[in-house]
């Protein structure tokens, strides 16, 4: 029995936000085989910074979507947490990013 229950809790919006965001499985786009991946989805926590001792925020920024076996199994998500942290900026925040629908174009359209 817990005596401390967690205060950092990932509420249902968020957790639903990650798995939508990553579709699957974060270990296979970053070089994993999808033949090892089984097992439920789960959600990871990655630090910005390696440290020990406390957990990342339960936020988009700092939860990826991973399987069972690649998370807890076979120690995937420990070995790269490097790749991990970089997948985690590249994505972002869709809600602090802006892409150009046609980088090519020689006419911009701003807003």
């Amino acid at each position: 029995m817990r005596r401390y229950p967690y205060r950092n809790v990932v509420t249902p919006a968020v957790a639903l936000a990650v798995l939508e965001r990553d579709a699957g499985c974060v270990a296979v786009r970053l070089g994993a085989s999808p033949a090892d991946c089984r097992g439920r989805l789960t959600l990871d926590h990655v630090k910005d910074q390696p440290r020990m001792g406390k957990r990342a925020p339960s936020d988009e920024r700092h939860l990826v979507s991973i399987c069972a076996a690649h998370h807890l199994e076979n120690g995937w998500a420990t070995s790269h947490r490097p790749e991990l942290r970089e997948y985690l900026r590249t994505v972002g925040n869709p809600h602090d990013a802006h892409v150009d629908p046609c980088p090519e174009c020689p006419v911009r359209v701003t807003a």
